[in-house]
């Protein structure tokens, strides 16, 4: 019979063997967008530093409802779902390390003015919006881009520079959105033309002033060849 001691060899050498830590890059995460992704990479060591890659690890997510995590071995990848904090985790055996996500999304914006007057001139020009975004924790959030629109465009029509435009007097709402987050305000529209900037009015059929103009430029090319 063998002596324990030795029986409890291979189990001794096996348990050796085993990850003592887990080193995890990066060492937190932060995302300002849902969907947004980040990858994280986890390194398994034994007692005296030395990696041990064959052994790999199992991930898990605190609260899906923030973050999930995706992954083959070691590699893993970390989508945003949801504002809130959540603790992405790689555990082997009885070692585990923990990667701390933080979510923070656009959940309102502000816009001033609060109502706008825009006038149709005879030199187009937007009326520019001043537009500030804040995270569900009510912290400002910057770079963000606005885009405007209006419900009734006949009456006006925004970009994607937070600017408004008029196109024709009345009234509408104007629509301002950056990532879901949305407000509007009232619009109305002013026909400032003066009698030269506005359209001439055209009487009978209009393709009779087109040919004669059409006519005229022939001739008068004609005239200057013949010379």
């Amino acid at each position: 019979m063998r002596p324990r001691s030795l029986l409890a060899l291979p189990l001794l050498l096996a348990a050796c063997e085993r990850p003592a830590r887990i080193d995890v890059e990066p060492a937190s995460l932060r995302f300002g967008l849902r969907g947004q992704t980040a990858a994280v990479h986890a390194t398994p060591r034994l007692r005296d530093g030395k990696p041990v890659p064959k052994e790999t690890c199992r991930w898990s997510s605190s609260d899906e409802k923030v973050a999930t995590v995706t992954g083959p071995a070691n590699d893993a990848t970390v989508t945003a779902a949801g504002p809130g904090s959540a603790t992405i985790r790689c555990a082997i055996g009885e070692a585990s390390a923990e990667v701390p996500v933080t979510v923070r999304v656009v959940s309102r914006i502000s816009v001033k003015p609060a109502s706008v007057e825009l006038r149709i001139e005879d030199e187009p020009r937007p009326v520019a919006l001043q537009v500030e975004a804040f995270d569900d924790a009510g912290a400002p959030v910057l770079g963000r881009v606005a885009y405007t629109r209006c419900a009734d465009e006949g009456v006006c029509r925004g970009d994607g520079r937070g600017q408004l435009w008029g196109v024709s007097a009345g009234a509408s709402n104007a629509i301002v959105e950056i990532e879901g987050a949305r407000a509007e305000i009232p619009v109305k529209v002013v026909d400032a033309r003066t009698a030269e900037g506005k359209p001439k009015r055209v009487t009978g059929n209009p393709m009779d002033a087109i040919e004669r103009e059409v006519r005229q430029r022939e001739a008068e090319e004609a005239k200057k060849k013949g010379k």
